[in-house]
């Protein structure tokens, strides 16, 4: 009897499962997406076993082959949730410069635990508020501030690099993987920017740093497993679920300790200064991080709380080391394996620098113009993020095709950079794409490492100051280079950020004129 009902029950689940899955088959929906070219999609689980088991091979597919074989606009499933896949400067440009479509896609939902509804993550007035108060922090007498943490910062790296690279053997040539120490430095410099604090995570050890690790890994976990599609409530379940919680509990306990450390530093500021009838010298001289600017809005009447404050900081932290160090990565990488390319920059550090160890200024990186170039070319070929999504929220068109409410537009940074119709031989490492000259005529939108539009990266500024003193620091100090013959390219996974899968092994020599840094 128990037999059969169990039965019975079964066999009606199946078949409304079967009805379920037949209704949404027949929606216009799914009707509308398939119009559009991609790989055959497959009941249930769409086109996720047509993708790649290794990570790095999979934005390969997406970007790659997929592009080729479908074109510039194709679709594609993973299970029930479907990706309109673009990869044009023209769709680029209507997707980025719209003020209807600007929420994130769905994907980015793993990281509301950590982040809520910070500056990444915002949508609608409560993300045009937190743009318009935010902008004033990244202008440039403000980011002229931060120069002396760039630099302070640059050299610990290259003294951590320069013991990292003596060799066991007098006669032999280490190779350090650079990346490591890259994420370390770009961390104590967000650190001190962000919070104002001094982390030191390129000497000592630190919890937090720690922490700021480890969940970025079990987002990217989270990201390209089943728990992605746990809703947050199950996946914390889940023994990975419970790490991802106490992570969050420190990290967020951290920063609310910092947010309620520097609110009293301020006050008692304010006291000191009606007192003395004027601030002393080392509070006006005293550089102002972002969650200073944000606290002293909140004096002047700017409606933030605590929490608003607290994501507003663990936005910066999150995006503001991985991307950078991502970028310095590959940038070493092409300086490695371009050793004519590497050598004209040396040659422009001289002409600013000569022989003299002296700091980076801000006028200096306007006259560092091929590095910049170089930068950018590196910028294109491995864009930091590699790919980014928008939530269709009504009804629209691109390339021809009707994009329903409810799709994910995935725009193609990677693709679009590697597009040969507008960067002629695309996976060629070529600065002077970027020289004024050459530049001229071609689309706004064919070059968007930052994004751009309204939802632009709001860092980029200080993420190309950073770079530029980082990337000039480490070329006055050493040449570089990759043994392709013994490594092979290395393999980028696109996760969060795109990262060398196995890191990234260089030869470090340090140069003969600039021994006097050592």
């Amino acid at each position: 009897m128990i037999v059969g009902i169990l039965v019975a029950v079964l066999l009606f689940l199946l078949a409304l499962l079967f009805l379920v899955h037949h209704r949404w088959e027949c929606s216009s929906f799914v009707k509308t997406i398939d119009l559009i070219p991609g790989p055959k999609r497959k009941p249930i689980v769409g086109n996720a076993m047509d993708l790649p088991k290794e990570s790095h091979q999979i934005m390969q597919t997406i970007q790659g082959k997929w592009v080729k074989q479908f074109g510039r606009v194709y679709r594609s499933w993973l299970g029930f949730r479907t990706f309109v896949h673009i990869s044009t400067p023209m769709l680029m440009e209507k997707m980025l410069t719209s003020q209807t479509f600007i929420d994130k896609g769905k994907s980015y939902s793993i990281l509301r635990p950590w982040l809520g509804e910070g500056l990444l993550l915002a949508s609608g007035n409560k993300w045009r508020r937190s743009r318009r108060l935010l902008t004033p922090a990244f202008h440039f007498q403000i980011l002229d501030n931060f120069f002396d943490v760039f630099n302070k910062n640059a050299d610990i790296l290259c003294e951590q690099l320069t013991i990292a690279n003596t060799p066991v053997k007098s006669d032999s040539v280490e190779e350090v993987d650079v990346f490591p120490y890259l994420k370390k430095c770009t961390l104590d410099i967000i650190c001190e920017a962000a919070m104002g604090i001094k982390i030191n995570a390129q000497l000592e050890d630190s919890e937090y740093i720690r922490n700021v690790h480890k969940i970025s890994e079990i987002v990217v976990e989270r990201f390209f497993s089943f728990g992605h599609f746990l809703p947050d409530w199950m996946y914390h379940l889940t023994p990975k679920g419970r790490e991802h919680m106490k992570l969050l509990k420190q990290i967020h306990g951290f920063t609310s300790k910092v947010i309620r450390e520097r609110k009293e530093e301020i006050a008692r500021e304010e006291i000191q200064k009606e007192n003395d009838d004027g601030a002393p010298d080392e509070v006006k001289k005293r550089r102002r991080a972002f969650l200073d600017l944000m606290l002293l809005s909140v004096k002047d009447g700017v409606e933030l709380s605590d929490l608003d404050i607290r994501n507003e900081v663990d936005t910066f932290m999150f995006e503001g080391h991985d991307t950078t160090a991502s970028a310095l990565v590959w940038f070493l990488y092409c300086m490695a394996t371009n050793s004519e390319q590497q050598a004209l920059v040396q040659e422009e550090l001289n002409e600013v620098f000569g022989d003299s160890d002296r700091p980076c200024t801000m006028e200096d990186t306007t006259k560092l113009k091929y590095l910049e170039c170089c930068i950018k070319e590196s910028l294109r070929l491995y864009p930091a993020v590699p790919n980014i999504t928008r939530y269709m929220s009504e009804d629209s068109e691109l390339g021809g095709y009707k994009i329903p409410s409810g799709a994910s537009v995935s725009l193609q940074i990677y693709a679009l950079h590697r597009n040969e119709e507008y960067f002629p031989d695309p996976d060629v490492f070529n600065p002077e794409r970027f020289q004024t000259n050459e530049s001229i005529g071609r689309h706004a939108f064919a070059f968007v490492p930052f994004s751009a539009g309204p939802r632009n990266c709001i860092g980029q500024r200080f993420a190309m100051f950073e770079e530029k003193v980082l990337a000039s620091s480490l070329l006055r100090r050493f040449k570089f280079s990759y043994d392709i013959a013994k490594h092979g390219p290395p393999r980028a996974n696109a996760e969060l950020v795109l990262r060398p899968r196995d890191g990234m092994p260089l030869k470090l020599v340090s140069c003969p004129r600039c021994l006097n840094f050592i």
